[in-house]
């Protein structure tokens, strides 16, 4: 099996629309990644705006969105790096956020995942990243971990604790 990180295009519609299918009644992480409120189309404009920081730049940064992709296209989780860091992102969310299609989890992909978007913070010269999961997501921690996380702390958000980690890149 051949799986590349790239970025959604208008091409992906029926895929991407299946992958939000597959998410069923969960909160599809990254909210970057969500159809929530918006058409496939309204994503891709807000996906390339989002990295031109031409939304909202007093309270949003600029990120890239990507989606990890098969050789069929089938598309297996999206990815979010975001550039640098405001103080409700250094609070709690990070430079990355990514999540899984609900029934490939567990499968390693969220690592390959995480692994491949990590190259591409070193080609933003960034030195180190953080990335945050909630205390109670063991899969989500374990995959940090392996990918390099140093747990440097954990802060209590309204819904309960989220983990705090530093990637040196």
């Amino acid at each position: 099996m051949n799986l590349k990180l790239r970025k959604p295009v208008l091409e992906d519609k029926k895929a991407y629309l299946e992958y939000i299918k597959a998410w069923g009644n969960e909160f599809v992480i990254p909210t970057a990644s969500s159809l929530s409120n918006r058409t496939f189309e309204e994503l891709i404009e807000r996906i390339d705006l989002d990295e031109k920081n031409m939304i909202d730049p007093a309270n949003r940064v600029p990120a890239s969105t990507y989606i990890l992709v098969d050789e069929n296209e089938m598309i297996y989780g999206a990815i979010c790096l975001r550039f640098y860091l405001n103080e409700d992102l250094f609070k709690y969310n990070g430079h990355i956020g990514y999540g899984i299609r609900p029934n490939l989890r567990k499968q390693g992909y969220g690592k390959l995942m995480l692994s491949l978007v990590l190259e591409k913070a070193r080609e933003h010269k960034l030195t180190k990243v953080l990335i945050t999961c909630n205390d109670e997501n063991t899969a989500s921690y374990k995959t940090i971990e392996a990918c390099g996380g140093i747990l440097e702390n954990k802060v209590y958000k309204t819904d309960g604790y989220i983990r705090r980690y530093w990637i040196h890149l």
